[in-house]
């Protein structure tokens, strides 16, 4: 789940802008104000994760793209190229990464820094710093500084890397400054006393099978022999320390400059691996040599920042975004021999999905009906020898004689709300966002998707909204007054212009459905002005 957004120096956002994220989130606010920035900073991240392009940093535009952003100095607040680009994403730790963490904190965040000092240069990731535990305490921060080249001959430790990752086009950023707040490596520091002995005899097992190990083949490659000597070099040095009296500032002074070498794989600004530089373990022909650990307690830099890396890689691969239009409806449709899972960016793959999926034409004429649209869809292949040809239609069910029409002839907005109806239908676990749903839909309509994204939501998706429906949000307190959902599970974003930029703030509801923060500038009050 993605938890907040953080934006510095982006389009409207000039000063840092905070916005929190919940099940549902609606964000409003007037027009030019900045709200679409918010979607455009997800929907440009994932655009770069997704592209085939090498050595690519940051891609605001691209051919057939989710987003065209322009150049990068039209994404910087004032178009000031002096300024950093910054994008900070909270979200859940995956399952695979929540148990090796030193707590049981399930959220992580890390934030991504991008500048171009000048028109001549290219667009370069400047800075990633990796957040856990609290979103505003950084505990580690790396800098980009050079490629990474695959030779076979290579040495270096690497942790989980791919060989496919790694090629001319990885970076590697090195770890320049790290957190030595005790609070971080206190459990690991007490474990660490408690199990001394165990430890310690573990590490000279490890020395004693070290040393039968070059004794036993003495004609070592020089290599080897090197390998070999720093592999003892570090048992005897881990052996001296916990053989000696340390106390916690000790500990985290010779721990911190163990993790304060590690160096992020990347390719373009998401970490694919870890490297160590004079670290250990070493493959020792099929018997790898484990590096010092402390069970779960240990506050071990590379996990974290490859945690960091796979929520936000997570968010992105969930994250559906649809724009304010899709793409018009036709008369006809050839089927193009595949089985789509969503209905596509733009909705072109709609009508395929439905053509190969029936139970949902089914599920989805549900809808229509709790919507009270009165029309209730229909797709049917089109006899010809082709036999590829086939028709979305919709059946008026509100005639006493049904109508069967063909879908450019429903009024234009039933037409560019269907794709969202049927993507909340089909999505799991996905991340949906949508720009003004209610766009040529009337006011009761506009209300019950209130209950749809409801539905949704049961689905494990989160829904992102910019809008201006008063109506929309005006069921979901209803709603949470009626504890079909709870006031945390709304998020309602109000984004203004301010002097330094757009600003972004959350409005609170109660258990009542009531707001607890009154709306800006009269946002929706203005109807009462009107009525008197």
């Amino acid at each position: 789940m993605l938890h907040s957004l953080e934006l510095e120096n982006f389009k409207a956002f000039g000063e840092r802008a905070c916005i929190p994220f919940a099940p549902i989130t609606l964000i409003f606010g007037e027009n030019s104000a900045g709200k679409s920035s918010i979607l455009q900073a997800l929907n440009l991240l994932k655009q770069t994760r997704e592209s085939r392009e090498p050595g690519v940093s940051l891609l605001p535009q691209s051919e057939n793209g989710i987003v065209n952003l322009g150049s990068f100095k039209e994404l910087l607040f004032d178009h000031d190229l002096q300024r950093t680009l910054s994008f900070r994403v909270e979200a859940t730790v995956s399952k695979r990464d929540i148990r090796r963490l030193p707590c049981q904190k399930n959220k992580i965040a890390i934030e991504l820094s991008f500048k171009r000092p000048s028109l001549k240069e290219e667009i370069f990731l400047d800075q990633i710093e990796v957040y856990f535990r609290e979103p505003t305490r950084c505990i580690a921060r790396f800098r980009p500084f050079g490629t990474t080249k695959e030779t076979e001959e290579s040495t270096t430790d690497f942790d989980s890397v791919p060989r496919s990752l790694l090629s001319s086009t990885s970076t590697e950023a090195n770890c320049v400054w790290l957190t030595e707040e005790p609070e971080y490596w206190e459990s690991e520091f007490e474990h660490c006393k408690q199990n001394k002995r165990e430890i310690l005899r573990k590490l000279e097992e490890n020395k004693s099978y070290l040393n039968a190990k070059s004794d036993s083949n003495p004609k070592n490659q020089e290599n080897d022999k090197r390998l070999f000597q720093e592999a003892l070099g570090f048992l005897e040095e881990q052996i001296d320390f916990l053989s000696s009296d340390f106390d916690l500032k000790n500990y985290i002074s010779k721990r911190h400059s163990e993790e304060i070498n590690t160096v992020l794989i990347l390719q373009s600004f998401l970490p694919v691996g870890i490297r160590r530089v004079n670290r250990n373990p070493i493959m020792l022909g099929d018997r790898p040599l484990a590096r010092l650990r402390y069970d779960d307690t240990v506050f071990d830099l590379n996990e974290l920042a490859m945690a960091a890396g796979n929520a936000l890689d997570q968010v992105l691969v969930s994250l559906f975004p649809m724009g304010p239009f899709r793409r018009p409806p036709e008369r006809w449709y050839i089927f193009r021999g595949t089985s789509p899972q969503d209905v596509g960016y733009r909705g072109d793959l709609l009508p395929d999905l439905l053509y190969r999926r029936r139970e949902l034409v089914k599920e989805t004429n549900k809808w229509l009906e709790r919507l009270e649209i009165g029309y209730e869809l229909e797709v049917k292949p089109v006899k010809t020898d082709a036999g590829d040809l086939f028709e979305v239609r919709f059946i008026d069910t509100r005639r006493k004689k049904h109508v069967n029409v063909a879908l450019p002839d429903v009024g234009f907005g039933i037409s560019q709300l269907l794709p969202f109806v049927v993507q909340s239908l089909v999505s799991e676990e996905r991340i949906i966002s949508i720009e003004q749903p209610e766009v040529h839909v009337h006011p009761k309509l506009q209300a019950d998707l209130g209950d749809l994204l409801v539905e949704s939501v049961t689905r494990g998706n989160q829904i992102i909204v910019e809008t201006h429906s008063e109506h929309l949000i005006l069921r979901l307190q209803r709603l949470v007054y009626e504890k079909k959902i709870k006031p945390e599970d709304v998020s309602v974003i109000y984004v203004s212009r301010g002097p330094e930029g757009a600003e972004a703030q959350r409005l609170r509801l109660d258990e009542e459905g009531d707001f607890i923060d009154d709306w800006p500038d009269g946002f929706f009050p203005e109807r009462l002005r009107e009525l008197r």
